[in-house]
Formats: C-alpha cells, structure tokens, sequence
C-alpha cells in the first residue's frame, strides 16, 4: 500500500462493526465496551506486523534513550570532569530538549512531511548523535583535550535529543492511527502495550547496560544503544508495505493562533458579544463570526480541544519536573549509598529499574484490580482527569520518601562513611544504608506514572482532531521537556538562595552532597507539587464548570458519565474490536 494512495481509512472490521472516528466516539454505549463477539475476536495478521514492528521500534529506541540517560550524570562526573550540579543540569537540559522538539516535529509532520518520514528522518539524526557518544568514550587516546571532548559529547547529545523528539510525537499517534477503524478499545490497549515495552526497554538500560557502563566500560555501554538504534531503523521500515502512511492534511496551528488572538481582542473590547448568541466555553468561542469573530463556527470547533488540554498541560509541568529526580539527584543520592549487595556491586543507575519493574506490575493491577473495583463502588469509572490527579499524588508522595531517606543518610555518612569507587572516582558512601532503601521513593514514582503518564498519553491522543493530533501530542510532550528545564531552573534558585558566603558547602546541593541538604530539596519539591496538585483539582473542577457536552464531561474531574478507561480495555470485550 503506497503512500501516496492511501487518502481514506482503510476498514478492517468485519460487516455491522462500528468504525472508530472522532464524530461516533462519544456515542459508544457501554454496551459496546461489555459485549464479547465470538465471530469477531481474531486479530488480522496485518495489524500483527504493524503494532508488534512499532512496538519493537519503540522498544529499541527507549533502550537507546535510556542507556545514555541512565549514567549521564555519572559519565559527565568522571570522564569529562563536571560537578555534581553541572552534571545534573546537563541531563535535566538534555532531557528537556528531547521532550521539547516533539512540538516541532509535530507540526512537521501534520504540515509537510507526515508521520512516517518524520519518524524516519529523526532515526537517522539520532543514529548520528549514538556513534558520536561511542567515539567519545573510545578506549584509545583522542587528539582532542577534554574541553573538546566535552563539547563533542554534548553535540550527540543535541542529536540525540532531536532524534527522539523527532520520534516521541509521531510514533504513538502513527501507530493508534493505524487501529482508528479497530475501535477504541484496540486502541486504548495499543496505548497500554506501547508504555510496557516502553518500561522493557527502559528496564534492559538501567540494569544490563547501565552495568556493563559502570563495571566493564563506557565504550561497550555507549555501542550497545547504538546498535539498538540501528535495529529500530530496520524494523521500523520493515513494514512500510502494511503501514497506512497518510498524507499531511496540514496543521491548524495557525489559525489556533489567529483564532487565539481574535478571541483575545474581540473579549477584551466587546465583553458582552457572545453572551446573547450563545454560550461561551472557550476563549475560541470569541472568534466565531456569531460572537464578532470573522471564522465559521466548524472551524472554531476543530480548534477548541487546545482550550481544553493547554490548562492541564500546564499544570503536569511540575509531575515531570518531580519524574525526573530520579536520573538527576536520586542518581547522586544512591552512589553516595551502600551499592553492595553481598560480593555483588549494584550500578547506582540500576536503581531506575525499581520504577520500571513497579510500572510493569503496577499496569496489571491497577487496571484489572483498582479500576474494576472503584467502578463496581461508585457506579462509574475513573475520568482521565481524576487519573493523572491521583499520579500527582503518589510524586508527591515519592519526594517525602526520598527527603527522610535523605535525612538518615546524611547521619549515617558523617558516623560510617565507606569509601566507595563507583565508575573510577571514590565516592564516601552511607555504610549502614543500603541503597535498596531507595526502592520506596522509586515504587511510588511508578506508581504515578501508571496514573499521570499513561493517561496523560491518552488524553492527548483523545482530545486532538485529526489535524492537530502531531501538534497536541507534542504540546503533552513538551511538558515533560519544560518539567526537565524547570528542574534544572530550580536547582539553580536553591542553591542561590541556600548559598552562604560566610559559610563553606552552604548550598543544598553541593559538589559533595554529603556536605548539603539534599533532603530539604526533596521537601521542597513535595510541598510543591502537592501546592500543584490543589491548583490542578481546583482548575479543573472550575474549568470545565457549566460545559454541558458530553465531550466536555469526558474530561472534568468532578463528572460522572462514563468514559472508555483502562479496566475497560483489560477487562472486557467489545464485540467490535479484536482481542489482544
């Protein structure tokens, strides 16, 4: 199937299915989500190919991500010389433009390019920036000083982080495309599927190989995601000829914007125009030619999902700000821990895989326990909302574990200190604390992510027309890449703030931590996002307060009407979709 024939959904259900489409989603009944077809519960062998290929994809290029995520702070420490905070800020930054280029990517995708050549062309920048990290932890001597390797390093880093930009905003939108005629319920656990191989990969990167980087040599550790990179390549375009490649129908993008400002001017100078024709719900309403706009009230409605979803954007910045502690200052707290495990030395970036390991048991339960219960209670389910709102606070909670860890351990150090060599340099370690103590704060933080991160994903791919799906599913990416800068912004205003000239080592986060209070840091950022986690439930309580479409109770927090959610997809069968 070409690319340049394919203009329409190609339908691969059976006679008297119901094709899943923006228009029809809201009119599922329940029915629909608890009736099981015998005649119709066999996958076709072409979405076999198609979400086993994009999942493998996905697979690998995790793998990729994480294998250099996982010891980068600990690389940077001590083969290119950095400190503990300029080491931290290298990763929050990195990871910040790896998640703010999908906002750019996105709207290249649905203007020029589409999905698939996006993908396509972002693998083989990312493959450019992996052989770059390869050469620079290269076993012979370099021509270069330490400054150039350092700027050499960070330049495939840049690479890097453009190729999974280029990536993270196409790849689950390309592949629940594929499913949009299989029915919601396929498509949902398309979603679930692609965040477990997700975790596979993430889980391969922090033991196996963040081991053989600490304990064998960064060379064969930096090859190995190479490799990985390269084989995502291979089974992606493998099954170019199953794919549905659509052509970019173009963004709306700018016209959000026009509308945008149009609604803005038009409020601001006319506060009463649309009061008399109608009920205003957005600022996009302003802009309808009935309320002294100059655009047609179908255009508006394309465009309204982006009043919607930017306020809960908004206000998930700070979860991914909490999230990724773990590469950055739960990193530096666990090297500074026990890492011996009898005569076995644990790789402090293994610690990461307690959060892949609880996201991994965490999914099953959940959605065949929790969900299924909570509904059997209280009559109904779990708003997408409601869900991200409770991941809000399970991060909250996982910062308090991690600052009354952080509490012992600083006792601990100055009354047992163990000298310990983690990559070459000598950390003084907690002797009594293993860092198995951190499991607590990393269970608690997959947790969340099984709550705020997996229905987060959702909610983009739910709320997005289809000329805005690259867009808004960037716009969702694009939190995690601000989360990534504003961490690395508030270290900054700590130790500024904590600073005492008079006072050596005064900083919450020093070179050595062993001298600061990373634990006030942790309380920190547990009084924070709890602060946010008020604001989000009063926002969207209020928000969405007095929109009367179904659409619009599908996403308030307060609503009860049933919505398509992950017990749903686990639990039971449509008789219009495949089982998987």
């Amino acid at each position: 199937m070409s690319e340049e024939t394919v203009t329409e959904q190609t339908h691969l259900l059976k006679d008297g299915a119901i094709p899943y489409s923006d228009e029809n989603k809201n009119s599922i009944s329940d029915n629909d989500f608890t009736t099981r077809s015998s005649s119709n519960n066999t996958v076709p062998f072409r979405i076999k190919v198609i979400v086993l290929c994009i999942l493998l994809t996905e697979l690998c290029e995790r793998l990729t991500y994480y294998s250099v995520s996982a010891n980068l702070v600990l690389f940077a420490n001590t083969h290119l010389g950095f400190t503990n905070p300029e080491a931290a800020s290298i990763n929050f930054i990195f990871t910040g433009t790896g998640y703010a280029i999908p906002i750019i990517s996105g709207y290249i995708a649905d203007s020029f390019i589409g999905q698939y050549n996006t993908i396509f062309g972002s693998s083989l920048i990312y493959i450019v920036g992996s052989v770059a990290l390869v050469l620079v932890a290269a076993p012979y001597d370099l021509p270069f000083s330490t400054s150039a390797q350092s700027a050499f390093y960070i330049g495939g880093l840049a690479f890097i982080a453009i190729g999974t930009g280029g990536i993270k905003s196409n790849v689950s939108p390309f592949g629940a495309d594929q499913l949009k005629d299989s029915g919601p319920l396929l498509i949902q656990r398309f979603f679930s599927w692609f965040y477990f191989f997700i975790n596979v990969g993430s889980l391969v990167s922090f033991t196996a190989v963040a081991y053989i980087q600490q304990n064998v040599s960064f060379f064969y550790g930096y090859m190995i995601p190479a490799i990985s990179m390269a084989l995502a390549i291979i089974i992606f375009i493998s099954a170019r000829s199953y794919y549905v490649v659509r052509s970019p129908k173009g963004s709306l993008l700018i016209d959000a914007v026009r509308m945008m400002w149009q609604g803005l001017r038009v409020k601001l100078c006319c506060r009463d125009a649309g009061a008399r024709n109608g009920r205003i719900t957005s600022i996009f309403d302003y802009a309808k030619q009935e309320n002294g706009g100059s655009f047609e009230s179908s255009q508006v409605e394309k465009i309204k999902p982006l009043g919607r979803v930017i306020p809960v954007f908004i206000l998930i910045i700070l979860y991914w700000t909490v999230y990724f502690q773990m590469q950055t200052t739960w990193f530096i707290q666990g090297e500074s821990m026990n890492l011996k495990l009898g005569s076995f030395k644990l790789p402090a970036a293994a610690l990461s895989s307690f959060d892949t390991v609880s996201v991994l048991v965490f999914i099953p339960i959940i959605n065949y326990g929790v969900y299924p219960l909570y509904k059997k209670i209280f009559g109904r389910s779990l708003t997408q909302l409601q869900r991200i709102g409770i991941g809000m606070i399970f991060a909250s909670l996982a910062m308090l574990a991690a600052g009354i860890l952080e509490g012992y351990r600083l006792i601990d150090v100055h009354e047992n200190p163990l000298p310990q060599v983690v990559a070459g340099s000598t950390f003084n370690a907690s002797g009594n604390i293993s860092v198995l103590a951190q499991i607590p704060q990393f269970a608690l933080i997959g947790l969340s992510e099984v709550f705020t991160s997996i229905t987060g994903l959702e909610y983009a791919y739910s709320e997005a027309p289809e000329e805005l799906k690259g867009l808004i599913m960037g716009l969702y990416l694009l939190t995690s890449g601000l989360g990534s800068y504003l961490g690395s912004l508030i270290i900054v205003i700590v130790n500024a703030a904590s600073r005492n000239p008079k006072v050596r080592n005064s900083e919450w986060i020093p070179k050595d931590i062993n001298n600061g209070h990373l634990d006030y840091y942790c309380y920190f950022l547990a009084v924070f996002m709890a602060a946010n986690f008020i604001i989000y439930v009063l926002m969207t309580t209020f928000w969405y307060k007095g929109e009367g479409t179904e659409s619009e109770d599908n996403v308030r927090i307060v609503t009860s009407a049933h919505e398509p959610t992950a017990p749903d997809l686990v639990h039971t069968h449509s008789k219009n979709n495949y089982d998987v």
